[in-house]
């Protein structure tokens, strides 16, 4: 994409400025050379990471201009989350856009593989003072913990936290520099504040931690880098520095004898039998293990997460909501190769095995406004299911890459309890799904299934946007020898490439017998369809050429015949539709070819046209007034021969928008109002050009 700004955006921003927050590099970290961030002219720090990609972190309220300098020339780019459509402007190696709010953006530039993270936080208007009554600034006397990073500082950190619990509650003042740590206990009332700029790093070596689990399918012990207090209540952790666990070096580093020549994991952070626990805007990096896990604990906010993870390490899940209930986690952006956000129940067995307390049941948690980018599952609620999974909701939210991108998957099999746990209440709402083009443990889109006796119900997806299914077909799919069902799963307004779903083919999504009460409950039904398959032109009328119903495989399509002057057919002409999304599929049969759908149409000499033109490889959008066919824009593209094409105009008063195959193609608006209402058809100048499945809806989704 190389759309530029919106006018009025640029306008906003020249009249209200942000107000920029920015935060020093960590001495431990390096500059990207790759990349290079302003925000309204201010550098903002951008780290050199992984191979797949480098971050930058800065806070604001206001609109902010970002300026991103890439190390060669720019030639093509897109931001993500694209359905939040930011607009940019390329100058050589400059792009910039604007952000009016605080947004967790991927930015790609050209082919490569490397892309840039940019996490704007929301403006910190808490940040409490560093010395004063209840504040406990680690650097200072009596704790002097090293900020250098060159011995261990935990012990001081750690005297701090327990004299400010002693106290009945306090702030823990963590100062930016790097701490070398090893574990720590969080305690009831105590907020632990990490200034922007702080690091908390852990060593890399496992025999500094203590044991806190074994993970069998690891062959490895790990720990919790950073734990609560059991039975502890009311802790915060915050601010804008960041959880270092040097993850991956302490999982792949062999660790000397008696440790058995094993490496290591590191749980980062980890509320565990805890109440009303809190977290906003830290960054965890490098846990290379599962990097943020909630256990059985209840009323949990987390906000403004950022989970960088590596992208080719297996089991380093970003967060994880383990038997809990209450849980919200909003504003996060998750990077891993497995799951970004999970919800799991389990047995009192590997590594839950030491886990306090009884078994719990999971219920009420809920993820609003999270991006997800992972090379497996980006929801999951499973695969663990020992114990119900009971009112889990994923809501405006975005998936920029997954193998599997909308996940219910009660798959643990070997639950010993007398009764098999259940998932139920699963609501999927307004999620954005870009890429689902990686195979790793399958590539679909969506699996609702159960492996066991246990039950999932009510499903319900709503306002899902599927840019990509993936290679596989999608599943519903109960157990048919142990018995367990999915009852009940409700779509409602889901589009897969740009077309409203009406059936489980739209969707690519196939179901077995256990799979009960699949529903269809689109918010508004469309003004008009036709596939074609009763064999005749009934609601069309032929204006020119020998329109005919042949079949094409195993579906009856509508093809413009053998005539190569101008043919045309339409539908509900002189009609009072006036803003309406329209769409169909398109097959040439030659190169040569032509290929139209026309719109707002009021007769025979007064319509638009939006059409594939392959002997000039271009899309064209035309007026026709009083006869008059006039073309005014058009883009270049390659269409291939006898290949299907699903082509969409949305129209909203003056302006039309125009896609091909759910990918935005153009745009022009009308400078005089003309053609503001009318229906629809196809046009073609070419012979043998198939047509089918026409859909007209409105009002007019983009």
């Amino acid at each position: 994409m190389t759309d530029t700004a919106d006018p009025a955006a640029l306008a906003q921003t020249a009249a209200a400025p942000a107000t920029i927050q920015n935060y020093p590099m960590p001495s431990i970290y390096t500059a990207s050379s790759v990349f290079s961030l302003k925000a309204d002219n201010k550098a903002i720090p951008v780290i050199s990471y992984l191979a797949d990609y480098d971050y930058a972190q800065f806070s604001f309220s206001g609109t902010v201009n970002i300026e991103v300098t890439a190390n060669e020339p720019i030639t093509s780019f897109s931001i993500s989350p694209q359905a939040k459509n930011i607009k940019g402007t390329v100058n050589g190696n400059k792009l910039t856009f604007s952000l009016s709010s605080s947004t967790y953006v991927i930015v790609k530039i050209n082919d490569w593989k490397k892309k840039m993270v940019i996490a704007a936080d929301p403006l910190e208007t808490d940040i409490p003072p560093s010395s004063g009554a209840g504040i406990y600034n680690v650097t200072a006397s009596p704790y002097n913990a090293d900020k250098t990073g060159t011995s261990m500082a935990s012990d001081a950190i750690q005297q701090a936290i327990d004299d400010a619990h002693q106290a009945g509650g306090g702030v823990v003042f963590v100062p930016a520099g790097v701490y070398k740590s090893g574990n720590l206990t969080l305690k009831s009332n105590v907020t632990f504040y990490l200034a922007g700029g702080a690091v908390i790093v852990g060593t890399g070596k496992g025999e500094d931690y203590v044991i806190d689990f074994r993970k069998d399918s690891r062959n490895a012990d790990g720990t919790y880098f950073i734990r609560t207090a059991v039975d502890s209540s009311n802790i915060t952790i915050r601010g804008r520095g960041t959880i270092d666990g040097k993850g991956i070096a302490m999982r792949e580093r062999k660790m000397p004898a008696p440790h058995k020549n094993e490496g290591f994991l590191n749980n980062l952070l980890v509320p565990i039998a805890t109440t009303n626990f809190t977290f906003d805007g830290l960054i965890l990096r490098d846990a290379g293990f599962w990097s943020f896990m909630v256990v059985r604990s209840d009323h949990v906010t987390i906000k403004n997460l950022k989970g960088f993870q590596d992208l080719y390490k297996i089991e380093n899940d970003v967060i994880d909501i383990n038997e809990s209930q209450d849980v919200l986690v909003q504003h996060a952006i998750g990077i891993s190769d497995d799951d970004t956000f999970s919800t799991k129940t389990w047995l009192q067995t590997g590594m839950s095995k030491g886990w306090p307390g009884a078994l719990e049941h999971l219920e009420n948690v809920v993820f609003d406004d999270a991006f997800a980018w992972t090379r497996c599952a980006a929801f999951k609620i499973g695969m663990g299911v020992a114990q119900p999974q009971i009112g889990v909701t994923i809501r405006n939210s975005y998936v920029y890459q997954s193998a599997r991108a909308l996940l219910v998957d009660h798959g643990y099999q070997y639950n010993t309890l007398p009764e098999e746990g259940y998932a139920q209440d699963i609501t999927f709402e307004n999620i954005d799904i870009e890429r689902v083009g990686i195979n790793q443990f399958g590539n679909y889109w969506l699996g609702v299934s159960t492996s066991t006796s246990g039950d999932v119900s009510n499903v319900i997806l709503k306002n899902i946007n599927v840019r990509e299914t993936g290679s596989q077909k999608s599943r519903l799919s109960g157990n048919a020898s142990k018995g367990g069902m999915v009852n009940g799963v409700t779509f409602t307004d889901v589009y897969v490439g740009g077309k409203l779903a009406t059936n489980l083919n739209d969707l690519n999504v196939t179901t077995n017998n256990n799979v009960n009460g699949v529903i269809f409950a689109n918010s508004t039904s469309p003004l008009f369809s036709d596939n074609f398959e009763d064999g005749n032109t009934a609601g069309w009328t032929t204006v020119t050429g020998g329109w005919t119903v042949p079949t094409d495989g195993t579906n009856k399509v509508l093809s413009s015949g053998s005539q190569t002057t101008t043919s045309l057919i339409t539908a509900n002409s002189g009609n009072s539709w006036t803003d309406y999304t329209y769409e169909a599929r398109m097959k040439m049969p030659i190169t040569d070819a032509n290929a139209g759908m026309v719109f707002r149409v009021q007769d025979a000499n007064n319509y638009y046209m939006y059409r594939i033109n392959s002997s000039n490889k271009k899309l064209e959008l035309y007026k026709s007034v009083n006869g008059r066919l006039t073309s005014v824009t058009s883009t270049t593209f390659t269409a291939k021969e006898k290949q299907w094409y699903t082509v969409k105009a949305v129209i909203q008063g003056n302006k039309i928008t125009c896609y091909v195959d759910g990918k935005l193609k153009m745009e022009w608006t009308n400078p005089a109002t003309e053609l503001t209402a009318g229906g629809i058809g196809f046009r073609t100048t070419s012979a043998g050009v198939h047509f089918d499945d026409a859909l007209v809806t409105a009002p007019a989704p983009i």
